[in-house]
């Protein structure tokens, strides 16, 4: 019999057993059942789900991956036969997003042009020690719209004159953007890992 009963604790609301299972060597250990569950015939149904508590406990951090037609007891001994190695685990990230096509965006404002007119301030300056009032005049350049003179016509459609308007130019509010595809990269998130077997701890009654 893989299990032994060694001994029994009776608590409030159920009992702890300690028992003995022989699985890769003899191993110590205890749990807590039902009250009224009979210690032999409750752990013997739960034989292979203790083993694999076991090895969880053995094999700290395992991801042992479920084989199909297998028990989770089954499954977690192949992983070891098979070296204990936890598998590689690979990623695909979006390295560069894609980007659709946009047409340049283009606007209209008035056309500046330069215009310079003469101001003049007057100051008022010392000269061989008296106050001196005098005009001083400057060269000013400045930005302006250009505008533009247009015949005018009345409801009739006979010109009657002339109107001022601005001159207009188009410009780029948005520059045009080019297709980009989509690209991908595989990084590795975890390198396959073998994890180290710990040694086994008795239960102490």
């Amino acid at each position: 019999m893989a299990i032994t009963i060694n001994s029994t604790r009776e608590n409030e609301d159920d009992q702890t057993v300690f028992f003995s299972i022989d699985y890769d060597g003899d191993k110590k250990w205890h749990g807590d059942i039902p009250k009224d569950a009979d210690p032999q015939a409750f752990l013997d149904a739960k034989e292979d789900t203790l083993k694999v508590e076991i090895l969880r406990k053995q094999y700290n951090g395992a991801d042992v991956p479920q084989l199909e037609d297998k028990t989770a007891l089954e499954s977690f001994e192949a992983w070891i036969a098979g070296g204990a190695k936890n598998a590689e685990i690979k990623e695909t990230r979006i390295a560069l997003p894609a980007v659709e096509a946009a047409d340049a965006v283009m606007g209209t404002r008035p056309k500046m042009i330069e215009t310079s007119e003469e101001v003049s301030e007057t100051v008022v300056e010392e000269i061989d020690g008296k106050m001196v009032q005098k005009t001083v005049k400057e060269t000013v350049t400045r930005p302006v719209p250009e505008t533009k003179e247009v015949s005018l016509f009345n409801e009739d459609g006979e010109e009657i004159g002339t109107h001022t308007i601005e001159v207009t130019e188009e410009y780029e509010i948005s520059p045009a953007v080019e297709a980009v595809e989509e690209t991908t990269e595989t990084i590795v998130v975890r390198p396959e890992t073998v994890v180290e077997k710990a040694a086994w701890k008795d239960t102490a009654e």
